[in-house]
């Protein structure tokens, strides 16, 4: 088989997974705490039976950059200003999420916009739905009618490879990753916004499409060839 398909093969695959990539991007520029994802490529030797040959090996990470700090005025939208992560008990162990847009039960128990219990350090803090006014400190501890329920648990996980996407939009940590205590300021009333810049994305997209189309084309261009030598 001719390198030069393999090349142009190996070009089309990365530059559709970058169109993915930053498909998803646009499609959560709204969406409270999303990190955009970043398409990242190298060459590596080594395909086939021949040590010689280049292979294009691929992946993501995270882009952890802050987002904006958008003020709500509600009592439960909590955002953090740092690294670090909101912990939720979730089906599959614990998740991670940016999104600080919590709820309480009936039972007085916080929640998550998609109904996972918050994590507490330490015993889990119980409210009152119709108590008073909840106040939570830039540390996340808790107040309610003048006394402390408890701190809601931040936690940081040291490299942007020790967490990965989970299908319900929170982040998991990847087995052997560091976690450790977050100094992440927490803002009551606050969300935060997606970091995903839309102009950037679009030109990334642009530039994506526009290499994938050049690999295609080569790749027709060395098949034709073949075709015709072969007639």
């Amino acid at each position: 088989m001719n390198v030069g398909l393999y090349r142009t093969v190996a070009a089309m695959r990365t530059n559709q997974q970058r169109v993915e990539i930053v498909s998803s991007n646009l499609a959560n520029t709204e969406t409270t705490g999303f990190k955009r994802m970043l398409h990242v490529a190298h060459g590596s030797n080594g395909w086939g039976k021949n040590a010689d040959h280049e292979q294009v090996v691929t992946g993501t990470r995270l882009d952890m950059e802050q987002g904006v700090l958008q003020r709500t005025g509600e009592d439960l939208d909590l955002a953090l200003d740092g690294s670090g992560f909101f912990v939720m008990d979730g089906p599959g162990g614990e998740a991670l999420t940016r999104q600080g847009q919590f709820q309480l039960s009936e039972s007085g128990v916080l929640l998550s916009r998609d109904g996972l219990p918050v994590q507490w350090s330490g015993q889990r803090g119980v409210l009152d739905p119709n108590g008073g006014a909840i106040k939570i400190d830039n540390r996340g501890t808790v107040i309610q009618g003048g006394l402390a329920a408890g701190r809601i648990r931040i936690v940081d996980v040291i490299g942007t490879d020790g967490i990965e996407p989970d299908d319900s939009g929170n982040y998991r940590i990847r087995p052997g990753a560091e976690v450790v205590e977050s100094d992440a300021s927490v803002s009551q009333g606050f969300i935060e916004r997606t970091n995903v810049q839309t102009v950037d994305e679009l030109v990334e997209l642009i530039a994506a499409q526009r290499a994938f189309d050049s690999a295609a084309q080569a790749f027709r261009t060395i098949d034709q060839s073949y075709r015709r030598l072969h007639q």
